[in-house]
Formats: structure tokens, C-alpha cells, sequence
């Protein structure tokens, strides 16, 4: 049985069309797993335009034919398991990945799908990164970093699925991150 991973794909918009960096699974290039990613399959609606009559019972509310949904932001438990001698590199490479200032980045905008959950977000963007426990001892050789990671997820309605390949070895992998529209 393999560990359920969290993938995360680097977008670029330019207005009318996306550019789509590789898909990367965080366990197998950071050595770094997710605990808690809290997606919200039901988001709270945005406020709709009224009006108000001094002289009339109610308001007048718009009501679309679609309610549209709020942007919503997240706090994503991380955990890093590696060697003492690796962990600053390691984690320094992923959130400079989440910003999109690593070398080769298509832009800081997002594409993550979460395999544990089976669910996906596209342009989501990273407010903040906190470190809040480092464990490290001269009787193991691992190291061990826990750490959250604050998203906004600016488009909340677009589902996010995973594209699958066949790597070179012949194992299945996740090629590419493709966006559907509920």
C-alpha cells in the first residue's frame, strides 16, 4: 500500500491561457508530507448586492442563477522527515517552491491535489509559512521539522484532477494537474 502524497504544480496566467510547470510530489523532492490539508468542499457564498427601502418590508435582494462562493484561506500542517545534515535545504527548496522563486519556476500561483483526500484546487497561493517544532538528536540520525503553511485559495469552485503516466521504470505517476469546473 503506498502513502497518500500531495502534489503541487506551479501555474503561470497571463489573462487568457495557463503555462503549467511539472507536477511535484512534495514527499519524493522535499522529503515532506502533509498531516492536515483542509480543503473546503462546501465554502461559504459571497455577499449578494441589496438594496433597502426605508418604506418597505425586506430588501431587494440579487439572486444569480449561481450563488457565487468566497475565496477562503487554509492552514496546511507539514511535517519533514530527513537528515540533519539536508533539513534547511530541503525545506529552504520547497518554500521558495511555494513562492515560485526556485530555479525553473513557471510562477507562484498553484495547482495542488491532495491524494489522501482525492481532492484538488487550482490558484492557490501561499500567504504565509511558519516553523513551529524542530527535533533533532545525537542518538538518531533523522530529522524532524513540523511546520504550517498558510494558503489562500483564490478560486474555490474549480476541482483539480490528476493526470496519469507511466514513468521510464514503468511505475504509474502523476503527469499532469487538469482543472474542471463544478
Amino acid at each position: 500500500m503506498s502513502i497518500p502524497r500531495l502534489y503541487i504544480q506551479q501555474l503561470y496566467f497571463d489573462g487568457v491561457s495557463y503555462t503549467k510547470g511539472e507536477v511535484v510530489d512534495l514527499l519524493e523532492a522535499f522529503n515532506i508530507g502533509c498531516s492536515k490539508f483542509p480543503f473546503m468542499k462546501n465554502p461559504e457564498s459571497k455577499e449578494l448586492p441589496t438594496r433597502d427601502w426605508p418604506g418597505e418590508d425586506g430588501r431587494d435582494v440579487y439572486i444569480p442563477k449561481k450563488i457565487p462562493i468566497k475565496e477562503y484561506d487554509i492552514e496546511v500542517d507539514f511535517i519533514y522527515k530527513g537528515s540533519e545534515d539536508n533539513i534547511s535545504r530541503d525545506i529552504t527548496a520547497f518554500v521558495n517552491f511555494l513562492y515560485g522563486r526556485n530555479n525553473k519556476a513557471v510562477g507562484g500561483r498553484l495547482a495542488i491535489y491532495d491524494d489522501y483526500l482525492k481532492m484538488g484546487r487550482k490558484d492557490v497561493r501561499v500567504l504565509s509559512v511558519s516553523n513551529d517544532v524542530y527535533s533533532c538528536s545525537n542518538d538518531d540520525p533523522d530529522a524532524i521539522a513540523t511546520f504550517k503553511v498558510k494558503f489562500s485559495v483564490e478560486d474555490p469552485v474549480t476541482d483539480v484532477y490528476p493526470k496519469f503516466g507511466e514513468a521510464a521504470d514503468g511505475s504509474v505517476t502523476i503527469n499532469d494537474l487538469f482543472f474542471k469546473t463544478t
